[in-house]
């Protein structure tokens, strides 16, 4: 019953969070809308993209756990490698492609498959720099995708926040964030209509 309520009050603090954010529409095109928000005590912005896609949970989850195939459709990915998997989890290091002069940075992520009641599905990620094989790892990076159909089709939310450990100006990210889960979704589109 802790653990229940531990739980509850976990999800209630993160929506109520998420609502205090003030969306603005940074890209609007082929069916993939992304905005941006200020987080607060962080000078890197957070982004949610929205699109729905014809196909089925099932695939979705599918290439969600296909971790060593994220780099051919998932945007700014140099690498990847599973760690661990179960039904509803996985462990697995991510190396992020950073553009000349920086370099690659990478984290591990813990990502939680959690059945919504009635329909739909929340996944949870969870970025852990503890153990993370690799020179630089992110200092730190959170967010989810939901899954829930609608009309025949799956309308898709990815919520994610990260910050650089390198000292990347906010001002070179933050106009240019937009672009990751936008070529992502675009991408993952094609993969599941392919």
């Amino acid at each position: 019953m802790k653990t229940f309520i531990l739980v509850f009050l976990t999800l209630v603090c993160i929506e109520k969070l998420n609502a205090q954010q003030t969306w603005k529409s940074a890209k609007d095109e082929d069916g993939i809308k992304v905005f941006v928000s200020e987080v607060s005590n962080s000078e890197y912005f957070a982004f949610k993209a929205v699109m729905s896609v014809k196909t089925t949970e099932a695939e979705i989850i599918k290439k969600l756990k296909d971790v060593p195939k994220y780099p051919e459709w998932f945007a700014f990915t140099a690498s990847t490698r599973l760690i661990s998997q179960s039904e509803n989890e996985q462990s697995f290091f991510m190396e992020t492609d950073y553009p000349w002069p920086f370099s690659n940075e990478c984290m591990n992520y813990q990502m939680v498959f959690e059945k919504l009641q009635g329909n739909g599905m929340k996944i949870s990620i969870d970025g852990r720099s503890s153990n993370a094989q690799c020179e630089l790892s992110l200092k730190k990076a959170s967010g989810y995708i939901s899954l829930e159909p609608e009309n025949g089709t799956i309308k898709m939310t990815y919520y994610f926040h990260s910050e650089p450990s390198q000292n990347i100006p906010p001002w070179l990210i933050n106009p240019r964030i937009h672009e990751m889960p936008f070529q992502t979704f675009k991408a993952l589109r094609k993969k599941l209509n392919s």
